[in-house]
């Protein structure tokens, strides 16, 4: 069962690698053996080829990007909603079509893995930029997932509820900020800990036969939202 959790040799790609979610990708999945290389710049697709060809090829894409914004509907002006919607899901979608080209190319399949958030399935008042922006990705794993398939390419996305480097969304006087906190059944925020394994598990061996799919990873808060 642990060669389910062994990369080493696999090749791995992260885009976000300097924000948390990103960091929890390239941690994780270094220490489960992949040789990590961080796309840097600000042309995605550009940084992600240069990455997989310093490691030599890609077999795995991890995309950790999130950039958050809250604000009341009305009050949201239509620059800020697009800086979101590019910040999050412009830069998944710009990475996913870089990696899908390379391993295609390379024809030996491949395992790509975004973070998302609960949002993205729920959106909640005062988040209407960033729930749109997330539930984008949401749907690009599972579109992504049904045209690479037969290419052996997985696409899978990883939902993030409360995190604990999360402290700085909160507004004390915001009731839809605080029952995120209030309603995550585990009582406690989530850590980078809690990504690694699954993130791992997702890129290696074990997770062959899953595709398409969203995996909560929020201590049961979206049960409650």
């Amino acid at each position: 069962m642990s060669d389910h959790f062994d990369l080493s040799g696999a090749r791995a790609v992260i885009v976000g690698a300097d924000q948390p979610a990103g960091t929890a990708l390239r941690e994780g999945l270094s220490r489960a053996g992949a040789v990590c290389a961080a796309a840097e710049g600000a042309d995605t697709r550009s940084a992600v080829r240069a990455a997989a060809e310093s490691l030599g090829g890609l077999d795995v894409l991890g995309v950790g990007t999130d950039v958050f914004h809250a604000a009341p509907l009305g009050e949201t002006l239509p620059a800020a909603a697009d800086i979101v919607m590019a910040a999050n899901y412009g830069v998944a979608f710009a990475a996913l079509q870089a990696a899908t080209e390379l391993m295609q190319a390379q024809g030996t399949g491949g395992r790509i893995v975004l973070t998302t958030s609960v949002l993205g399935e729920r959106g909640v008042a005062h988040s209407a930029a960033y729930s749109a922006a997330q539930g984008a990705i949401v749907n690009l794993v599972r579109a992504a997932a049904q045209e690479l398939a037969p290419d052996g390419i997985t696409v899978n996305g990883v939902e993030l509820g409360w995190m604990d480097w999360m402290s700085d969304r909160i507004d004390p006087t915001d009731e839809n900020a605080l029952r995120a906190v209030r309603f995550t059944m585990l009582k406690r925020a989530g850590t980078q800990a809690d990504v690694e394994p699954l993130v791992v598990w997702l890129a290696g061996s074990g997770a062959g036969f899953v595709t398409g799919q969203i995996f909560p990873l929020d201590g049961g808060l979206s049960q409650h939202l």
